[in-house]
C-alpha cells in the first residue's frame, strides 16, 4: 500500500475559510475601488447618502465588476467545502472523548469535577456570570453527553443532511443573483439562514474538543443574536419603507456573513488531529484487508451500546435538588406559551397552502404542503426516535418551529412563507411527539395534556379580542393586525427558559419497575393500534374544525333576523368558558357516557339551528377538550410511527374532503361528498368512540409507577392549570360582554333621505400578498362611505380558511348590522350583507344547484331613513354551470316579482355581460324580477350586478380593488322618494342621462379620494369619477340636499 497524498484536516477548514472569506471581501472592495459604491448602496426607498453601506445580494450580484472574481472564488471554494463535511462528519460519527474530560465518567461525578475546575479559576467578582453561562450552556452539554450515550452517528447524520442542503442553498442565492430572479434569490437566501441552525447547533454539539465547542457556542450565539433585529431592519426597510433602515439591515446581513465563515472557521482546531490521505492499494505491500468500495468506520462502543436500552434523559435527577414552586411555575408559563406557539404554526399551515387554490379555483399544487402533518413517521426509524425523544430534539425542534413558523411573517414571498410554515408544522409535531413517546403512556400525560389545552384555548381568545384571526399568525403582519413581534419575544423567552429548565421539570417516562414487579409493556394488536391512529386523526381534525375560533358554532346556528339565536357578542365568550371548563375536568371523562354527550351535542348542531343547536356546539366543544388529555395519553403508549404518522394522515385527508363537501366542483370526484358534512361528521365521532374503546384494552402505567417528582409536578399543573382555566374564563365573558356595542350604527348621511349600496367578492378574505385583508377591506368601505354592502365568498369557518369572520373589523371598526348569511353547514362560499339601517328580517336561500356550489342568498328588509326597503345579496353559479345559472336567477327573480311593490336593491354576482338574452341572467333578472340595471352603458361587467326599483339612482361607481381581491369594488347611491310618492322612469334616456359632478348636491357625491391615481391602489375605473343621474324634474328633489340641507325642497 502505497500512499500518494496525505494532508492535514486543518489544511481544509483554512483553505474554505480563506476562499470563502476572501470571496466576499474581494466582492466588497472591488466595488468599491470600482466606483460602485454609490450604485450598490441604491435601493428602492433611498439613495447615496442616505444609504451608505450595500447590501450582501447588491455586492455580490449587480454588477459584473465584483460579481465575477466572487464567482470564481466561491466555485474555487466548492472543494473544500465538501472535503470539509465529510471530514467532520467522518470525526463526528467516531469522536472520541472529549479532551478535558472522561466519557468513562458518571454524569455526577462529570458535573462534580466540572464544577471544581471551574470553581478554581472563578472570583467572587465574575461568579454570578459564569453561574449564568453554565445555565445556558449545562443543558447543551448534558444533551450533547446523551447523544453520545445513545449513538451520534445518527445525529451526525442529520448534521451531514443539513450541511449538504445548507451548501446547495449557498449555491442557489450565490450563482442565482438579485437581479436574475428576486424571489429564488431570497428563498435560496432564507432557506441557508433555516438549514444554518441545525447544522450549528448539531455540530456544537458534537465538537470533540471543548475549547472549539466554547468557540462554536459563542458563534452560534452571534449568529442568532443577529437576526431578530436584521428582521426588525428588513422589516423598516421593505414594509415600512423607512429611508436609511437599509444600510441598517446590510450591516446586520454582513454581520451573519461574519459569523457563518467564523463557524466554519473553527474546525481548523478541530481537524488537526486527523489526516486526509489519498492511497494506491494496488502498490506491492497492500493491506489484506483493503476494501474494493465505500469504507465507513464504526466505533465498537456504538455499535455494542446500539443495542442496550439507553436511559432517558430527564432521570439524571438526585432527590433533595427540587426546584422551587416559582421556578416551576416559569416552566409551567414557558410550556403553556409554547403550545400556544405550536397551535398558532399548524391552524396557519392550512390557510397559507389555500392561498393558491383560493386564487386558481382549482388543486392548485400547494395542498401537498399538508405532508407536512406526517413527520410522526420518522419515528419509525431509530436515529430519528432518539434524536425526537432527546433534550436536544425536543428543544432544537421547538427552537424551529417557532423561527420558521412565526417568523416568517415578515417574508414578502407566500411561497417561502408557505415552506417556512411547512417546517415549523412539522418540527412542532415531532415535539409534541417526542415528548409523548418519551412519556410512554406515564399518568404524567396529562398534565401534558391539560397544557396543550390550555395554550388553544389561550389562542381562542386570541382571536376573538383580534377580530378572528390569530395575531401571532405568520400570514399576519403589522398592517393586518399582527402581533409578531410581541409574540416572537415571548417565544424567545419560552424557548431560553426551556434550554435552562432543572431536569426535575421535565416530564419523566415511568419507572422500568416497582418493588415487587417489573412495568408492563402495553402489547396491543394492529387492529386496535389502527383504531386508535384513526380516532386520533379524526380528533385532532374535530379539534381544528370546532375548537379554533369560538365564532364557528354561532356561524353554524345562525339563521338572520329578528334575532332567535346566539350573537357573537357576548355568546362568543360563552364558549371560551366553555372550553375551559372542559380543561378544569379533563382527565375524568373519557366514558361512554362523555361519548354520548359528544354525539348528542353534533347531532344538535348540525340538525338544529339557534339555541338548540348553539347547546348542541357547546356540549361538543365541552366534549372535545375533556377527553383530549386521556385521549393523547393512550396514543403516547403505541408504536409512534404507526400511531401519530396514520393519525396525522387521516387528518390531512379529513382536511380535504371537508373542503370538498362544498368545493366539489374544482376536485376530481368531488361530487362523491358534495354536501356530506354528515358523512364526515358521523366518521369523526365514530372512530374517536372507537378509538377511545381500543384504549381501554391498554394497560396503562398506574400511580406506582410515578417517580415522586413527577406527582409532584403534575400536582403543580393541575393546580395553575385549573386556576387558568378560571381566569380565561372570566376574561372570556368580560370581553364578550365588553364587544356589546354600545351605540347603535349611524349612516354616512343621517339627516339625508341618502344611501349607498355596494357588492364586492372579496375572495375569502385573502390578499395577494396572502395576508388577512379583513383591514384593507375595511379601509376602502369606510372611504368609499357604503352604507350597505353585500360581501360574498366570506364562509371562512372551516380549518382550510383559518375559522375566520371577516365581517368583525368592518361591523365592530365602522358599525354595521350584520348578518352572516348561510352557515359552513350549508356548503355554500358565502354571502353576508353588512347595513348601517336596521334590519328588519332577513331569510336565507339555497338557490338551485344541480351541478355546481349551491349558491347562497340573503333577503333582508331594511329600516332606511323610516321606509322598507328589501335588499337582495346572491353569488350565483360559475359559468362552466349555465343550468345553475340560469335556474338560480330564475328562482330570485320569482322572489323579486312577489314584491314589486317594495323598493328594492339587488347587489349579487351573476356571471353574464349587460344586455345577454335568456337564458343568460340578465334579461331574467331584469325583466321576470322587475329590476333596473345600475348602468346600462357598463358593458365591462361579467360577475358583480346593482339592479334596483322603487329609488331615485343618482350615482354609480366602481372601485379598482388594488390586490385585496380579483374583483373590483362596485358602489351605487340611491335616493328615497317623497313619502307617499313612487318612482316611475319614463324612457331610459331620463333613466341613464349622466350630469357632472358639479351640478349635483353635495350629499349627492361620491368621494374625491379615488380620482386620478386614487388611494392605496384604489381608484375609479371604466369612467374617469361616479357616474352620476339627476331624478326627473316631477320628482320634486333635483335641488335635495344643496348646501347640505336635510329638508325635502318644496314643490314649485
Amino acid at each position: 500500500m502505497a500512499t500518494l497524498l496525505s494532508i492535514p484536516g486543518s489544511f481544509v477548514a483554512q483553505a474554505h475559510t480563506i476562499l470563502g472569506a476572501s470571496a466576499f471581501a474581494c466582492a466588497l472592495c472591488i466595488g468599491w475601488a470600482g466606483g460602485l459604491w454609490e450604485a450598490l448602496c441604491e435601493n428602492s426607498v433611498a439613495k447615496w447618502p442616505v444609504e451608505w453601506f450595500p447590501s450582501v445580494s447588491a455586492t455580490i450580484g449587480d454588477h459584473a465588476l465584483p460579481r465575477a472574481p466572487f464567482h470564481i472564488l466561491i466555485a474555487l471554494c466548492a472543494t473544500p467545502r465538501f472535503l470539509l463535511l465529510g471530514a467532520q462528519w467522518m470525526l463526528h460519527r467516531n469522536r472520541p472523548a472529549r479532551r478535558g474530560s472522561s466519557t468513562s465518567t458518571s454524569d455526577a461525578s462529570f458535573a462534580q469535577s466540572t464544577a471544581i475546575s471551574a470553581g478554581s479559576v472563578r472570583t467572587r467578582a465574575n461568579a454570578k456570570a459564569a453561574e449564568l453561562v453554565d445555565g445556558v450552556v449545562q443543558p447543551l452539554e448534558e444533551a450533547a453527553r446523551e447523544e453520545e450515550r445513545a449513538g451520534g452517528s445518527r445525529t451526525a447524520d442529520i448534521e451531514l443532511m443539513a450541511g449538504l442542503g445548507r451548501t446547495f442553498c449557498c449555491g442557489g442565492w450565490v450563482y442565482i443573483t438579485s437581479r436574475d430572479n428576486h424571489d429564488l434569490h431570497d428563498f435560496f437566501m432564507i432557506i441557508y439562514l433555516i438549514l444554518n441552525l441545525p447544522w450549528m447547533f448539531l455540530a456544537m454539539q458534537h465538537s470533540t474538543d471543548r475549547a472549539c465547542r466554547r468557540r462554536r457556542q459563542m458563534a452560534f450565539a452571534g449568529f442568532l443574536l443577529t437576526i431578530p433585529p436584521l428582521v426588525w431592519m428588513f422589516y423598516r426597510h421593505s414594509v415600512l419603507r423607512i429611508p436609511g433602515a437599509y444600510t441598517h439591515y446590510s450591516l446586520l446581513e454582513w454581520s451573519l456573513v461574519f459569523w457563518d465563515v467564523a463557524f466554519d472557521a473553527i474546525a481548523i482546531t478541530e481537524l488537526k488531529d486527523i489526516r486526509i490521505t489519498i492511497v494506491d492499494v494496488s502498490a506491492s505491500g497492500s493491506h489484506p484487508t483493503s476494501h474494493d468500495g465505500m469504507y465507513i468506520r464504526t466505533t465498537d462502543r456504538r455499535e455494542s451500546s446500539a443495542s442496550l436500552p439507553v436511559e432517558d434523559w430527564a432521570l439524571a435527577f438526585k432527590e433533595g435538588h427540587e426546584a422551587s414552586d416559582r421556578r416551576a411555575l416559569l416552566a409551567w408559563l414557558s410550556d403553556v406559551y409554547l403550545a400556544v406557539c405550536f397551535w398558532t404554526v399548524f391552524t396557519s399551515l392550512t390557510f397559507q397552502l389555500f392561498y393558491w387554490s383560493v386564487w386558481k379555483l382549482a388543486l392548485a399544487g400547494s395542498e401537498l404542503a399538508l405532508l407536512a402533518n406526517l413527520s410522526g413517521y420518522t419515528m419509525a426509524w431509530t436515529s430519528g426516535r432518539r434524536f425526537a425523544t432527546s433534550k436536544g430534539g425536543l428543544l432544537t425542534h421547538r427552537i424551529i418551529m417557532v423561527v420558521a413558523g412565526m417568523g416568517c411573517y415578515f417574508i414578502p414571498s407566500v411561497s417561502v412563507r408557505l415552506f417556512c410554515i411547512s417546517l415549523g408544522t412539522w418540527t412542532g409535531w415531532l415535539a409534541q411527539f417526542g415528548n409523548w413517546y418519551r412519556l410512554r403512556g406515564s399518568l404524567e400525560m396529562i398534565a401534558e395534556g391539560q397544557t396543550m389545552l390550555l395554550g388553544i384555548t389561550i389562542t381562542l381568545l386570541f382571536k376573538y379580542v383580534n377580530a378572528s384571526t390569530n395575531p401571532l399568525w405568520a400570514t399576519t403582519d403589522w398592517n393586518s393586525g399582527g402581533w409578531n413581534i410581541t409574540g416572537l419575544a415571548l417565544a424567545a423567552a419560552a424557548l431560553f427558559e426551556y434550554a435552562c429548565r432543572p431536569v426535575d421539570l421535565h416530564p419523566a417516562p415511568p419507572t422500568t419497575h416497582t418493588k415487587d414487579k417489573p412495568n408492563p409493556v402495553p402489547v396491543v394488536s394492529r387492529t386496535h393500534t389502527a383504531m386508535m391512529a384513526i380516532g386520533l386523526g379524526s380528533f385532532i381534525h374535530m379539534i381544528q374544525t370546532f375548537v379554533s375560533d369560538p365564532g364557528t358554532i354561532i356561524a353554524w346556528t345562525w339563521t338572520g333576523f329578528p334575532v332567535k339565536g346566539p350573537t357573537l357578542h357576548p355568546y362568543a365568550g360563552v364558549v371560551i368558558a366553555v372550553a375551559c371548563l372542559g380543561v378544569l375536568t379533563s382527565g375524568q371523562q373519557n366514558s361512554p357516557m362523555a361519548h354520548l354527550v359528544g354525539f348528542g351535542g353534533i347531532i344538535c348542531l348540525y340538525v338544529y339551528p339557534d339555541w338548540l343547536g348553539f347547546l348542541g356546539g357547546l356540549a361538543l366543544i365541552y366534549y372535545l377538550v375533556s377527553i383530549a388529555p386521556d385521549y393523547i395519553r393512550a396514543g403516547s403508549a403505541l408504536p409512534p410511527a404507526a400511531t401519530f404518522g396514520n393519525a396525522l394522515l387521516v387528518n390531512c385527508i379529513l382536511d380535504v374532503v371537508s373542503v370538498v363537501t362544498a368545493a366539489y366542483a374544482f376536485v376530481p370526484y368531488g361530487w362523491l361528498f358534495r354536501e356530506r358534512t354528515d358523512i364526515v361528521l358521523l366518521f369523526c365521532m365514530s372512530t374517536i368512540a372507537l378509538g377511545s374503546w381500543a384504549s381501554s384494552s391498554i394497560k396503562l402505567p398506574g400511580n406506582d409507577r410515578l417517580y415522586p417528582r413527577s406527582v409532584a409536578r403534575m400536582e403543580g399543573i393541575d393546580r395553575r392549570s385549573k386556576i387558568a382555566a378560571v381566569i380565561l374564563s372570566i376574561l372570556a365573558l368580560a370581553a364578550g360582554y365588553a364587544h356589546i356595542p354600545s351605540k347603535p350604527p349611524v349612516p354616512y348621511y343621517p339627516e339625508h333621505r341618502i344611501f349607498s349600496g355596494g357588492i364586492w367578492a372579496v375572495h375569502f378574505g385573502v390578499d395577494e400578498p396572502g395576508r388577512d385583508s379583513q383591514r384593507r377591506m375595511m379601509e376602502l368601505l369606510r372611504d368609499m362611505q357604503v352604507d350597505v354592502v353585500g360581501l360574498l365568498e366570506t364562509d371562512l369557518h372551516r380549518a382550510v380558511y383559518g375559522n375566520r369572520d371577516l365581517t368583525r373589523i368592518i361591523s365592530e371598526e365602522l358599525g354595521y348590522y350584520v348578518d352572516l348569511g348561510p352557515g359552513p353547514n350549508k356548503h355554500t362560499w358565502g354571502a353576508a350583507l353588512l347595513s348601517k339601517f336596521p334590519i328588519l328580517n332577513s331569510t336565507h336561500h339555497l338557490l338551485p344547484s344541480p351541478h355546481g356550489e349551491l349558491a347562497p342568498a340573503i333577503h333582508a328588509t331594511l329600516d332606511i331613513h323610516g321606509e322598507k326597503v328589501n335588499v337582495w345579496v346572491s353569488h350565483n353559479g360559475q359559468e362552466e354551470d349555465a343550468l345553475d345559472r340560469e335556474l338560480q336567477t330564475i328562482e330570485i327573480a320569482r322572489h323579486l316579482a312577489e314584491t314589486a311593490d317594495v323598493p328594492t336593491v339587488f347587489l349579487g354576482y351573476l356571471v353574464t355581460r349587460p344586455g345577454d338574452l335568456r337564458p343568460w341572467p340578465y334579461q331574467i333578472l331584469m325583466e321576470d324580477g322587475k329590476m333596473y340595471d345600475i348602468e346600462i352603458d357598463d358593458s365591462w361587467r361579467w360577475c358583480e350586478y346593482i339592479a334596483f326599483r322603487g329609488l331615485w339612482r343618482i350615482g354609480y361607481a366602481r372601485v379598482h380593488e388594488s390586490d385585496i381581491t380579483d374583483t373590483e369594488l362596485q358602489v351605487g347611491k340611491f335616493m328615497l322618494p317623497r313619502p307617499g310618492e313612487k318612482v316611475i322612469y319614463e324612457s331610459n334616456q331620463e333613466m341613464y342621462w349622466h350630469i357632472g359632478e358639479d351640478d349635483v348636491p353635495e350629499p349627492w357625491r361620491m368621494p374625491r379620494a379615488f380620482w386620478d391615481t386614487g388611494l392605496r391602489g384604489h381608484k375609479y375605473v371604466v369612467w374617469k369619477g361616479p357616474v352620476y343621474y339627476m331624478p326627473p324634474e316631477r320628482s320634486g328633489l333635483r335641488s335635495y340636499g344643496r348646501g347640505w340641507k336635510a329638508e325635502l325642497p318644496e314643490r314649485k
